[in-house]
């Protein structure tokens, strides 16, 4: 049986806590999180750089697993296309579907870390797309491989292949990038 005293001890130590730690501040305020994290996953996905910029919490919730998931779960996910174009360097255009115009638009344009070479090879997988080898005029044959996170919209180096090619053919395979190097 809790007595009068442990339950005023227990609300010293409880009073003390909180006055340490660092105050919660909510996604929107006067909701709870869990109510706010729906209500913004609803926004279309053409202002979710606008969203970023409201605050710290808000861009690492838009860059989080959390909101990837959650709006895939309640069926927002919205479809854009990349597509590469490697005539004058590689250079990625993000489009969106247009349904009132019937039509694409660019929403942005992502220039890779290895836009000056040639023979990279591309592979996509869920909401990343990888850049792997290459070469250029200057320089050979790279293991390099860039991996582009659609969620937080950066490019990032990931682990290099285990030799360096460019012109190779890459394949997902048990959720590992399998290449076939040329002869």
């Amino acid at each position: 049986m809790i007595n009068h005293h442990e339950i005023v001890q227990f609300g010293k130590l409880y009073n003390r806590d909180m006055e340490s730690a660092p105050a919660h501040t909510p996604l929107i305020h006067g909701l709870p999180d869990e109510v706010a994290l729906i209500c913004l996953a609803r926004v279309p996905r053409r202002y979710h750089n606008i969203l970023r910029r409201v605050s710290r919490r808000w861009r690492a919730l838009l860059c989080s697993e959390e909101w990837h998931l959650c709006r895939k779960r309640n069926n927002l996910d919205e479809p854009w296309i990349y597509v590469i174009c490697r005539e004058a360097g590689i250079k990625c255009y993000v489009l969106a579907p247009d349904p009132p115009s019937r039509c694409f638009r660019i929403m942005h344009v992502i220039e890779p870390p290895c836009s000056g070479r040639k023979g990279v090879t591309i592979e996509a997988l869920d909401k990343k797309l990888f850049l792997l080898g290459g070469c250029s005029s200057v320089y050979d044959a790279t293991d390099e491989v860039y991996c582009y996170d659609a969620s937080s919209n950066r490019w990032s180096s990931a682990a290099p292949m285990p030799t360096a090619s460019s012109l190779c053919s890459a394949a997902f395979l048990s959720g590992a990038i399998l290449c076939l190097h040329p002869l």
